[in-house]
């Protein structure tokens, strides 16, 4: 199968046209995207091509996804990749707020001290490394193989760190 890196703008657009029919508003050929253009889309780049509802940014977003799943294959990396990324993200955290602790001057007296752009930073990071494991652990359907009741410890978990950050 020929690498999606390789393929000319005619080919993006023909694969953008065969995308969902909501999608055939924008005027993909204006777009002129490569097949590099394409795997590095964002949805910045989306917003900037006039496709400003986020909903079908998603919608060419995941096509997009799905299509290096399908061309190049699932392997273990990628799962690891995420678990790791998640796993490094959550330490940077941990150490970040245990730093926090250590240098804490609060004397009881003064107004709730607010929490370094740093921190708030790695939050944000986890929140993203979390979002990004649950959706491949869920559009491959793995919690079939361990039960349903771990797929919604995780949906609990990312509701609970949501909550959390946005505290």
């Amino acid at each position: 199968m020929e690498s999606i890196t390789s393929w000319s703008k005619e080919r993006v657009d023909t694969w953008l046209k065969g995308l969902d029919a909501p999608l055939q508003q924008y005027p993909f050929s204006d777009w002129e995207l490569s097949g590099d253009n394409l795997l590095q889309l964002t949805s910045d780049d989306l917003q900037r091509l006039g496709v400003h509802k986020i909903g079908h940014q998603e919608l060419i977003l995941e096509a997009v996804e799905k299509l290096c799943l399908l061309t190049y294959g699932m392997n273990g990396e990628n799962l690891r990749m995420l678990t790791e990324k998640l796993r490094a993200v959550s330490l940077s955290l941990q150490k970040g707020i245990q730093a926090r602790w250590c240098a804490n001057t609060y004397d009881g007296r003064q107004g709730a001290t607010k929490l370094p752009a740093g921190v708030l930073q790695l939050v944000v990071e986890v929140i993203v490394s979390a979002k990004g494991l649950f959706s491949l652990l869920n559009r491959y359907q793995f919690f079939q193989l361990s039960g349903y009741t771990t797929s919604r410890s995780i949906i609990d978990h990312c509701q609970e760190l949501g909550a959390i950050a946005h505290e």
